[in-house]
């Protein structure tokens, strides 16, 4: 578990001593804001130029982890799409997923918070309300209940700006599921 860990920190430094702007998402963000569950991956939102797009394989070597080929991120990240980090030594897999340009994903990065997270070291982590919305999409698309559980820690442990929520549910079309919670 401590590589696991210090593997997370090493690939954001990697990603901070880059430049580039990142956020953490899913289980690892509902974990910061509820309730800790086992997990082996790391999603991160990231935002970068088809320019700078070449840069990502010089953060993470191929001696320390797989990165796909500089060819295939300038695709993605022209697409918006994502890709896959693989830390050779802890097995820790990152999904690095390009924000996309909608209102929402907008909105939601400048929103990010630089939270403590562990041994008081700090990292950017989506804000609560926007990981509740993100994990009632997930739960829309494939049905699984452990986003609603995560949803029901976050809850249960964080103070929630409603006006906010309330508005995104909406506009993102969640309220039934937002009534399975």
């Amino acid at each position: 578990m401590q590589d696991l860990i210090e593997t997370f920190f090493d690939a954001i430094a990697r990603l901070e001593q880059g430049q580039i702007s990142y956020m953490v998402v899913g289980s690892v963000a509902a974990m910061v804001y509820g309730e800790p569950r086992m997990t082996h991956d790391l999603d991160l939102v990231i935002e970068v130029s088809p320019k700078r797009a070449n840069e990502l394989p010089h953060l993470f070597p191929d001696d320390e982890f797989y990165c796909p080929p500089a060819e295939v991120i300038r695709a993605e990240v022209t697409s918006r799409g994502q890709f896959n980090l693989i830390h050779h030594h802890s097995g820790l897999k990152i999904d690095l997923m390009l924000r996309k340009d909608t209102p929402h994903a907008k909105m939601e990065f400048s929103r990010r918070r630089r939270v403590p997270f562990w041994n008081e070291r700090e990292v950017y982590v989506a804000s609560p309300e926007d990981v509740i919305l993100k994990k009632l999409d997930y739960f829309r698309q494939g049905g699984s209940h452990k986003h609603i559980g995560d949803i029901r820690g976050i809850l249960a442990e964080t103070d929630i700006e409603s006006d906010y929520l309330e508005h995104w549910l909406d506009e993102l079309g969640l309220r039934r599921e937002w009534a399975q919670v």
